[in-house]
């Protein structure tokens, strides 16, 4: 049976606006960050979700709830959906911690080419780690579950990371922002993903 996986970046935090490494820390949504929550839920309100899975951390939960309630449907916790640890950069502005650990393993890890995977800041998790453990929820989600449209709340690194992997190595860096929503599909056959490029 395939699957579709609607997979959502949170709402705007005070740490992206101030464009500082999130990772793990547990920030919340800002005022505009809630505001573009509820937008999210209204405009998914169009699709026919099953079940919202969300990362533990409260910016993707608190994103999540909005659009589980409002589609009225249940929403679930896998911790396997928080974003990239960023080890000792979390806190520190993007700007500083190119300036303290460098522009090459900055633009390495901007990179989704396979032989970067094992970059990562110091204390962090390498980009191989953080996708396969994401990775593993999704598995989980269709070995276990009979849900056919799923919608998942996560991070921007890691709605990036898990979306290159199913692409070509040379495609363009895929846009970001707070609340981008895009389509996954897991084709039962081959058993594996197949993803649309463009946003919703």
């Amino acid at each position: 049976m395939n699957r579709v996986f609607y997979i959502f970046r949170h709402g705007e935090t005070d740490w992206n606006r101030q464009r500082r490494c999130q990772g793990h820390t547990n920030t919340k949504l800002n005022e505009n960050g809630e505001q573009q929550a509820k937008e999210l839920a209204m405009k998914l309100k169009d699709y026919p979700l099953d079940i919202i899975v969300s990362s533990d951390l409260d910016r993707a939960f608190i994103t999540g709830t909005f659009v589980a309630e409002k589609n009225c449907i249940p929403l679930k916790i896998d911790s396997r959906l928080r974003e990239m640890s960023y080890g000792q950069a979390e806190g520190m502005l993007f700007d500083d911690a190119i300036k303290l650990y460098g522009t090459e393993l900055w633009q390495k890890l901007q990179s989704f080419k396979r032989e970067n995977d094992q970059v990562g800041f110091p204390g962090g998790e390498t980009r191989q780690i953080a996708r396969e453990r994401f990775h593993s929820a999704l598995i989980h989600l269709v070995e276990t579950t009979t849900y056919t449209n799923i919608g998942i709340s996560t991070h921007g690194g890691a709605l990036r990371n898990i979306l290159h992997s199913f692409l070509p190595e040379d495609h363009h860096i895929l846009p970001i922002p707070n609340c981008v929503v895009y389509r996954c599909e897991y084709i039962s056959d081959i058993k594996n993903f197949k993803v649309d490029p463009t946003p919703l």
